[in-house]
């Protein structure tokens, strides 16, 4: 009888790609710029940013013959304040885990050490994400189209891709509202703005459209927790900037903006921006800055549509046996000469002009391993109080992002999304 492969399948050796693909984002564009800035070293009271926030000086036009010069006033000096916040992640693997795969003969890839270097990767997205928000650590919003009754595993936001897998979030009514509870996502879904949720951690019952998303830890209150974009990024003159009251210096600590109402992006309304912001700080401003559009995918191809609606092709000039490519291999790299930074994590519909030399953080610790003394890698306990197989490390910082004024920028929202975006 004859022998068939099944009978030799225990000679038969098994193979293993040795190539381990990413299949979810890492992105921290503009953190890592902010992290190459200046950085002051704080302690875990209140920094002060003194600011030089009103002119001074009594102009006018006087009589030499006799006539009196006036009195005078004097430039206003204020502060801005920040304070660290603290942050950590977590990561965790079993004993086994690491035994497993400690070698070339056991597997393709060390599992300990790669966590390593994925926790840090994954920390620095979790704080760029941060970074396009408005200091109260919430993520995004509730969207239309979410589940709402308790046993729904999904929840639709407008940018999928400021959480990650395996997160925990908050979900409050508003800020300073009811926190409706905590839930797991088990993966995201970036194309379809969908967080696919843990089976033990249901879309919590009440939950509705406009709900806020807020990152695990945070009380859920304004400017509770990493300052970001949207923090320093407000055309108003009500509320607070770094425990400035706006109120104090209407005109002074709001942002020059664009608001295009729903429309597309368009040349008129870029240099609409970028005339507010000089017209703020005047029109030499921006010259020696370097200055940057910070936007997402969104806007980067709205503003490529704009380049495509006026191009020509004259066919009889086109040699070869192929059509016109009317699309070059990337996307534009600047708006009006400036250069772009586009980030996965930006918020839909609008752009930002940023200036780097402008922002720097206030740091109390670096990021780095927590340990104690010396120990960066902690067993866990069991019910009884005895030592489990896992083990488990954190990364840790004390921070604050901050910036010399919310003037030295500018933004644009209500910006309309390209179909399919």
């Amino acid at each position: 009888m004859s022998q068939f492969n099944a009978q030799t399948l225990g000679l038969q050796l098994e193979k293993v790609r040795d190539k381990v693909p990413l299949l979810y984002q890492q992105d921290h564009s503009l953190f890592d710029r902010i992290m190459k800035r200046d950085v002051e070293k704080v302690s875990s009271r209140n920094m002060r940013i003194p600011l030089k926030i009103l002119a001074g000086g009594k102009a006018r036009q006087v009589n030499p013959d006799g006539g009196g010069l006036g009195r005078g006033s004097g430039t206003t000096y204020d502060i801005a304040q920040a304070t660290p916040v603290y942050l950590a992640f977590a990561s965790e693997m079993s004993y086994l885990t690491e035994i497993s795969t400690d070698s070339k003969e056991k597997a393709v890839e060390n599992a300990a050490k790669a966590e390593l270097e994925n926790a840090m990767e994954g920390f620095r997205t979790f704080v760029e994400a941060l970074l396009n928000t408005d200091g109260s650590g919430t993520l995004d919003s509730v969207a239309t189209g979410t589940g709402t009754v308790v046993g729904s595993f999904q929840i639709i936001v407008n940018n999928a891709n400021a959480f990650y897998d395996n997160q925990d979030i908050q979900i409050f009514s508003a800020l300073g509202g009811t926190n409706r509870g905590k839930v797991t996502i088990l993966s995201v879904d970036a194309n379809n703005k969908a967080l696919n949720l843990a089976a033990a951690t249901p879309v919590p019952a009440g939950t509705v459209p406009g709900d806020l998303l807020i990152i695990d830890g945070a009380p859920g209150t304004a400017a509770s927790s990493l300052f970001g974009i949207e923090y320093h990024h407000v055309d108003s003159n009500v509320g607070t900037w770094m425990q400035l009251q706006r109120s104090a210096y209407p005109g002074k600590l709001d942002t020059p903006h664009v608001g295009a109402a729903g429309s597309l992006i368009t040349p008129v309304l870029v240099r609409m921006l970028i005339q507010k912001q000089r017209r703020a700080l005047g029109a030499a401003t921006g010259a020696k800055d370097s200055m940057l559009f910070h936007l997402g995918l969104d806007q980067e191809a709205a503003w490529e549509n704009v380049g495509s609606v006026v191009s020509q092709v004259i066919t009889n000039q086109v040699t070869g046996s192929s059509s016109q490519d009317m699309l070059k291999k990337n996307a534009p790299t600047t708006i009006a000469g400036r250069s772009t930074l586009v980030s996965i994590h930006a918020q839909p519909g609008r752009i930002d002009l940023l200036a780097p030399d402008h922002w720097f953080r206030a740091e109390n610790r670096a990021m780095d391993y927590y340990d104690v003394d010396g120990q960066t890698i902690f067993p866990t306990y069991d019910t009884t109080g005895g030592i489990q197989t896992t083990n488990i490390f954190y990364l840790f910082t004390g921070m604050q992002i901050c910036m010399d004024g919310p003037r030295f920028g500018a933004y644009m929202d209500g910006l309309m999304l390209p179909p399919g975006y």
